[in-house]
């Protein structure tokens, strides 16, 4: 399966040329959309994901580069990331085991893993693609880093310029 397209804003222009990379920004800014609704998270998610929802809609508020067309896949984030704090506090509970018993037919005790180790990893599973869709790995952070500062160095030229009068 090919890699998604990563947005042109997070990209340096190592296989795209600087004038794409800019012609391709401006597009997905026109198709990104309208973001009034982005602050109102979805009904259906439950205390722990409303937390997290906002809590990455503040992150993320700098780049500039989510919609409303967005919000289905950061609330789909926030609730995995909400059902893996769920799953760990079960799991922390001192009645809960890691392994749980069950017995087959004969009788005998047949040690298992418990469920929700499996349910939580279905949700980690899910987490990181949906995270690489938003940007949030430790990659793509680190692009984005570099390229503020290779902005804040470009940004600073030109008022060097400007100062110098040339």
């Amino acid at each position: 399966m090919a890699r998604p397209r990563k947005p042109a804003i997070t990209k340096q222009g190592k296989s795209e040329t600087k004038e794409h990379l800019d012609a391709r920004s401006e597009v997905e800014e026109n198709m990104r959309g309208d973001d009034s609704l982005l602050r109102q998270a979805p009904a259906w998610l439950d205390e722990y994901g409303v937390i997290y929802y906002h809590f990455m809609l503040d992150q993320m508020e700098q780049f500039d580069f989510l919609g409303n067309l967005d919000i289905p896949v950061v609330a789909q984030t926030a609730d995995c990331l909400s059902k893996m704090q769920q799953l760990d506090e079960y799991l922390k509970e001192p009645d809960t085991d890691l392994i749980i018993h069950i017995y087959d037919k004969q009788g005998n005790d047949v040690p298992k893993e418990n469920p929700a180790i499996g349910t939580k990893l279905k949700y980690l599973v899910q987490f990181r693609a949906l995270a690489t869709q938003l940007g949030l790995s430790p990659s793509s952070r680190a692009q984005l880093a570099e390229m503020q500062i290779q902005e804040g160095v470009q940004e600073k030229d030109v008022v060097d310029a400007i100062i110098n009068g040339d």
